[in-house]
């Protein structure tokens, strides 16, 4: 036959193994060993083209699941109306009130009940099937969303009715979250864990640019219709989860919840790896994150610009972790991840400075951008983390706690905004060089135990 028309036949049979066309002309040969007309390759290799292709599709690979695809699809929805939500309580509280402080005590109104609540429902989610759990968390959520709204659109709409709505809203988040959180890996399977988490943070991350140009748009045309919408998107959830599959308890539900609970945290605390990730989230929410809440007086106060203004900063930070996420979701099976998580952590702190001390809208839009990149790709790969170094009977308890340090941005918010009322955006830059600081020693305190044997479990 000749060694063209071996090579061709060898084409044919690797199209015919593989499923698509490999030719001559596609592959590359090492070390060739010819015989008597016939040959023998070894360490066949793509091309750069294959490897192109073959690696934009393995990004999104996790979406190739249609029951994630029906959880994602419905986590958009959910997190539209909590950006959407975030924007108009905001923006009505400064309205109402006109103080930095204000905007805390709303947001601390929600927090607080996270934080006594979270452990709850990571039991719950651990005991209970997680579908239904969701469900009938986001069809409370519905109610609230819409009794929120029918205060604005009657005019009766006052700070102390946003306070009590924070508080029921907080009650039901920590039966949402972990219960999402834990229901990916089972969905999914741990191969394509860190890839479908990085796609579910670029799909809330989406959210962050698109939902807060739409409220910004709502507000100013009609703040009535904002707040309707909030609820309407939750409607959209709560019908795509209906298409999900029920997921059977991970623990016995007979067992006692306390104990059950008790023994979540006693896992956390033996796992000095998994403890460490959970302090580095407890770090960038409580020291960096706050600064979103406190958008409001930055339009206002600092840039003097109208509420359409506050839309575009929501916007920017979320370009930026829309990029932030889809920069973890390429790099997901990369091992050098947690070095990206050191590098973002210290620019997310390092970037608030010039962005808290900047008087030009210009500047701080661009310096947003960079901090929601930074901020997401560090939150990311630590989300990514604490799950990968989680047993699978043990996710929902284990978010609940890491759910509790999601929790405290909107408490840090009022300290927070209490000295940005005294002190003026200079206080986010001084939290900024503090999360800086302290994200490299817990860093190097990582390493070390790693470097010791300190570490109880780690799956990488």
């Amino acid at each position: 036959m000749g060694i063209a028309g071996d090579a061709h036949h060898l084409g044919n049979v690797l199209q015919q193994v593989v499923g698509q066309t490999a030719t001559p002309c596609n592959l590359k040969a090492k070390h060739n060993k010819w015989k008597k007309g016939s040959f023998k390759i070894m360490n066949i290799e793509p091309s750069s083209e294959t490897k192109q292709t073959s690696g934009f599709i393995q990004t999104f690979k996790s979406l190739s699941d249609p029951n994630f695809r029906t959880l994602w699809l419905g986590m958009f929805f959910t997190v539209a109306s909590m950006q959407i939500n975030v924007v108009t309580r905001s923006w009505i509280a400064y309205d109402l009130s006109g103080s930095a402080l204000m905007l805390g005590v709303v947001a601390i109104a929600r927090g607080l009940p996270q934080i006594i609540l979270s452990p709850i429902g990571g039991v719950i989610a651990d005991r209970f099937d997680k579908r239904k759990v969701l469900m009938i968390a986001q069809s409370i959520l519905l109610v609230l969303a819409l009794f929120n709204a029918i205060l604005v659109h009657t005019n009766l709409i006052q700070i102390w009715h946003l306070v009590v709505i924070g508080i029921f809203q907080g009650a039901v988040f920590p039966f949402t979250m972990p219960t999402r959180q834990a229901l990916i890996p089972l969905l999914v399977g741990k191969d394509n864990l860190p890839n479908a988490l990085a796609m579910d943070s670029a799909g809330r991350n989406l959210n962050r640019v698109l939902a807060p140009s739409m409220a910004g748009v709502l507000i100013t045309w009609c703040p009535t219709i904002a707040f309707y919408t909030v609820a309407a998107f939750y409607l959209i959830s709560i019908l795509t989860m209906t298409k999900l599959p029920s997921v059977k308890a991970t623990v016995d539900s007979t067992q006692n919840p306390m104990q059950q609970m008790l023994y979540g945290f006693s896992y956390i605390i033996e796992n000095r790896r998994l403890l460490i990730f959970i302090g580095m989230g407890f770090l960038a929410v409580t020291l960096g994150m706050p600064y979103q809440q406190m958008l409001a007086f930055f339009q206002d106060d600092v840039l003097h610009a109208g509420p359409e203004v506050l839309g575009f900063m929501y916007t920017a930070v979320g370009v930026g972790a829309l990029f932030g996420s889809l920069f973890v979701v390429y790099r997901s099976g990369d091992p050098r991840r947690q070095g990206y998580q050191l590098i973002a952590g210290v620019c997310f702190g390092a970037l608030l400075i010039p962005f808290a001390l900047s008087g030009n809208l210009v500047f701080s839009l661009t310096c947003l951008v960079l901090i929601g990149f930074s901020n997401e790709v560090f939150m990311t790969v630590n989300h990514m983390m604490v799950i990968l170094n989680t047993d699978e009977h043990l996710y929902g308890r284990v978010m609940g706690t890491y759910g509790m340090t999601l929790s405290l941005m909107p408490i840090a918010t009022l300290p927070m905004g209490y000295f940005v009322d005294k002190i003026g955006g200079s206080t986010i830059a001084g939290a900024g060089f503090l999360l800086a600081v302290t994200v490299l020693i817990l860093s190097s305190i990582r390493i070390q135990g790693a470097n010791s044997g300190g570490v109880l479990k780690y799956v990488p």
